[in-house]
């Protein structure tokens, strides 16, 4: 009850005063622990979670692990503090970081409602995720929604019927707009996606920065930076 008490302060307080609900740029030398949590799932040759020269750097090795499972790492807001009844606009920066292979690699932004070590195993959120496309050089961004258990993709960039082949990724900025029930989505400036009519299962969710590995692969690492989360008038 509390806890539910302070997201819906500090909700209130950004809307009547047109501020961020969420400003992070990761210039403290670790991680605040009063707005994240660090989440993890199955097993792992070896991680990190970590604040690095002022981003947020997220770390996987699998090689030896078990093969039937996907590795989930990231942050997640420790509370609910966006709310999809207002129109709200949500911008994080991404370095894919070069990656020599991305094959099955992830990374991205999560919304859900419930508190996790794995959003995506749950039965509602919204994502938007960069993903490596075999043989590993490429990727490609992929937009969806899970409701009630449901899984909608809303977009792909053609995988895999239009093509196959992914584009280079580098160091993204990437701008989620929602607002009267539709979706927009950019990249570093260029519109890449819209979405007329949004259908979600929840009205407040939680913020998840995630990465996630399947088994057998070094150690890749991605960085996130500057996350804002603010409503719109």
């Amino acid at each position: 009850m509390r806890s539910s008490l302070l997201a819906w302060l500090v909700l209130a307080r950004a809307v009547l005063a047109g501020s961020p609900l969420i400003h992070e740029t990761f210039d403290d030398k670790a991680l605040d622990e009063k707005l994240w949590r660090v989440t993890r799932k199955h097993d792992f040759q070896d991680w990190k979670v970590e604040v690095a020269d002022g981003r947020l750097r997220l770390m996987a090795a699998t090689i030896g692990t078990r093969p039937e499972t996907v590795k989930w790492l990231g942050i997640a807001t420790r509370e609910p503090l966006v709310d999809l009844t207002r129109p709200v606009e949500i911008e994080f920066e991404l370095d894919w970081n070069r990656q020599r292979n991305g094959c099955y690699l992830t990374a991205g932004l999560y919304l859900c409602p419930v508190e996790t070590d794995a959003p995506k195993e749950q039965p509602d959120w919204l994502k938007v995720e960069y993903i490596g496309v075999p043989p590993g050089k490429n990727g490609r961004c992929e937009v969806a929604s899970r409701v009630r258990g449901r899984l909608r993709l809303l977009y792909t960039e053609g995988w895999p019927l239009e093509q196959r082949t992914g584009r280079p990724l580098g160091r993204m900025r990437v701008k989620l707009t929602i607002s009267n029930g539709r979706l927009a989505l950019r990249e570093n400036g260029k519109l890449l996606f819209e979405l007329p009519k949004l259908e979600l299962g929840f009205q407040k969710a939680r913020l998840y920065l995630q990465m996630s590995s399947h088994s057998n692969y070094p150690p890749r690492t991605v960085f996130f930076d500057n996350v804002v989360v603010r409503p719109l008038h």
